[in-house]
């Protein structure tokens, strides 16, 4: 996050608030949170009446930041504004009225993507078009009243738990959760709701369950560009989770939303803004952090697919959006839009859409909050370019032709603007001059790679996403500028292009962290890497995850190697005891009842040691072999709830030894390996095995 400059600071340095654009004659603004604490006094434009106008707004965060950045404040009904920042959506005669100077934080139609059921229409139309495996990221919805009697026929199939949203609140108002039965219940499926899956297997952090609000920036449509902030928040119930049917009602328990959790006794708040793992909210790069380290999560490839489904979702409204922005947004730089989006990670490390929001809460609960919603705001104001225009004066001379200066100048040696019109000219230049002032926002697309990866979803004709339903006679009105930023910034010597790393912007607590692989870990650095490993399972397995039945045979199956090769040692050696023998016989006369074909065991009685034990060794070989074959021919991988995450444990099963495995065994207590030795029959016919222990 970016460090701020105090107020005050270089009372004579004005450069540090101006951002010299190559677009337009016009100076922008830049905006610093140090403002949130005391008025700016040494800013430049105090003279040039810079005002904002605030419609519906009951944070008074806004208003604190642009007051101490110099900016008047002007009643509702006034013309004379440079920002006008609304909670709800804006009329669109204001937005069509809206001079170049002016901005405005909503697009026409936004409730594309922030109506519930709207948002998960549009993506569905795009699945259709595109693969629906590629646009699996929503749960099964249904919309209703309309899909009231499909949603019937189909809801026994799943036997789960279904959450039950109106279309249009937020705060976690109106929300029910419901089982498949929900006899009492079926009154509230006849409104305006949407009826979703109910994600019952979260990744949970201490037994607590949690949800991601990630802070995106839209600044065009047309073309499309997509910023996501750096930093995030984390929020927690305040309830331990327990997926129970019993307890589908304890709301502080399966939602996450601060106004739900704000009034529990339990709720504790962060009130050190630099301790940023404490209490029920948490930033998003101490979740990483404490992800990465605590359970070994590749939290780099987490990110990536969280970037994927912002990308795809607001491409999934745009086609929709794009005739209202055509036809009301009288420039291209008027509009933006800041969505909250609320994501959950499943315990198979899965990221899931639960919601777009529209001006996503910007209310101070702590110091956590002070800080990243006022740097978010301050790189916002920043990234947008406000220009330093009077606006009483401009509204006056508004009229008179614009000046040459406004004409842009090439700045970029590498980019041919020669044969482009003056638009077009502006719109690369604003591009340009837009991603330098970004900050602590970083561009998820258009990027080298997000281009080649999302390019497909776009028509190659008209450049508008597939899966449109605008009519074709439409289409042809419309001018779409994605394929022509593509053909004029996407080259190799561009640095506007160059991707750059993102992830140590995501995780600023990890810069210094060192990151190494198990797999090229030298020689000293295993036993570190296997505490790590040891130390990530135990947190599991402490937090209420089990060893799936799958996984459980695998690691009793390992254990059993180990054994075996121990055994052959001793007898070789000719240092195997009775005791010994006689303990691993008894097992397998146990054990081998279990297999699918029970396995005969007999040994002869012979008084020499030696060779009784290499009978026994035998034996255990040969039990090995169908148990290896029973897990493999029998078991196919679960869906069990809450069980260890598959690539840890992998990474576990190649670099355990047998005293690792013990290890595990001994601190996961009854719900480790119950499974292990059970009949392969009844673990076929059974989803839940906690009434044997092996031990």
């Amino acid at each position: 996050m970016n460090n701020s400059t105090k107020g005050g600071e270089n009372s004579n340095d004005y450069t540090k608030y101006i951002f010299n654009n190559s677009s337009n004659g016009n100076k922008t603004c830049v905006f610093y949170p140090s403002a949130l604490d005391q008025p700016l006094d040494d800013v430049p434009w105090k003279l040039v009446n810079m005002s904002f106008k605030l419609l519906n707004v009951d944070s008074k965060l806004v208003l604190t930041l642009l007051a101490n950045h110099g900016f008047r404040e002007v009643n509702s009904d006034s013309n004379d504004f440079n920002l006008l920042w609304s909670n709800n959506h804006v009329n669109t005669k204001i937005i069509s009225s809206l001079r170049s100077y002016q901005r405005i934080n909503h697009f026409p139609r936004s409730c594309e993507l922030t109506r519930k059921d709207k948002l998960y229409k549009n993506i569905e139309i795009m699945s259709h078009r595109n693969g629906i495996k590629k646009f699996s990221f929503v749960p099964e919805t249904y919309i209703m009243p309309k899909d009231y009697n499909r949603f019937i026929s189909n809801q026994y199939r799943h036997r789960g738990l279904w959450i039950v949203k109106p279309f249009d609140l937020s705060r976690g108002r109106g929300i029910t959760i419901i089982d498949y039965s929900f006899k009492d219940t079926q009154s509230v499926l006849k409104e305006n709701v949407v009826v979703a899956k109910y994600i019952d297997n979260p990744l949970l952090v201490n037994g607590y369950k949690w949800d991601l609000r990630l802070y995106v920036l839209v600044t065009s449509f047309n073309p499309l560009v997509v910023y996501l902030y750096e930093e995030g928040l984390v929020r927690f119930a305040t309830v331990k989770y327990v997926c129970d049917r019993s307890r589908i009602n304890n709301r502080r328990m399966h939602l996450c939303n601060y106004s739900v959790n704000k009034s529990s006794p339990s709720y504790i708040r962060n009130s050190d803004p630099e301790r940023e793992n404490v209490g029920h909210k948490w930033s998003m790069s101490a979740l990483l952090n404490h992800l990465r380290e605590e359970y070994l999560i590749n939290t780099e490839t987490l990110m990536a697919e969280i970037e994927d489904i912002v990308v795809k979702t607001i491409m999934s409204a745009t086609a929709q959006m794009l005739p209202a922005i055509n036809c009301f947004v009288p420039h291209n730089q008027n509009c933006f839009e800041l969505y909250g989006f609320d994501i959950l990670v499943d315990d198979k490390l899965k990221p899931w859409l639960l919601e777009v929001n529209l001006s996503p809460s910007l209310g101070i609960d702590s110091g956590l909050d002070s800080r990243i919603k006022s740097s978010m705001l301050c790189d916002l104001f920043t990234l947008i370019g406000i220009p330093i225009v009077d606006p009483t004066v401009f509204n006056f001379n508004r009229n008179v032709r614009r000046p040459k200066s406004d004409i842009p100048r090439n700045r970029n040696s590498n980019i041919n603007t020669n044969s482009l019109s003056s638009d077009e000219k502006r719109l690369l230049k604003n591009t340009i001059d837009q991603n330098q002032r970004s900050r602590g926002f970083i561009r998820i697309f258009p990027t080298n790679l997000s281009w080649k990866k999302y390019s497909s979803y776009l028509d190659n004709i008209n450049g508008i996403p597939r899966g449109s339903t605008i009519p074709p006679f439409y289409v042809k009105l419309i001018r779409n500028y994605n394929y022509f930023l593509n053909d004029h910034l996407f080259s190799e010597n561009s640095s506007f292009y160059m991707d750059i790393s993102r992830q140590d912007r995501y995780e600023r607590s990890l810069k210094d962290f060192k990151r190494s692989s198990l797999n090229d870990s030298k020689d000293g650095d295993q036993t570190t890497d296997m505490l790590k490993l040891k130390k990530a399972i135990v947190k599991y397995l402490n937090d209420g995850y089990v060893f799936s039945n799958l996984q459980a045979r695998q690691t009793f199956a390992l254990y059993l190697t180990y054994i075996s090769a121990l055994l052959k040692k001793c007898a070789l050696e000719k240092n195997f005891d009775d005791p010994s023998s006689n303990l691993v016989l008894m097992f397998l006369i146990k054990a081998s009842k279990n297999l699918s074909v029970p396995l005969k065991i007999e040994v002869s009685k012979s008084s020499l040691s030696n060779k009784k034990a290499m009978e026994i060794l035998q034996l255990l070989e040969r039990f090995l072999l169908k148990y290896n074959y029973d897990t493999v021919m029998y078991l196919t991988p679960e869906t069990t709830k809450n069980c260890l995450p598959q690539q840890l444990f992998n990474l576990f099963l190649t670099h355990a030894g047998k005293e690792d495995i013990e290890e595990i065994i001994n601190d996961s207590k009854h719900n480790c390996l119950s499974s292990a030795i059970h009949p392969v029959n009844d673990i076929k016919n059974s989803r839940s095995l906690e009434s044997k222990v092996w031990k």
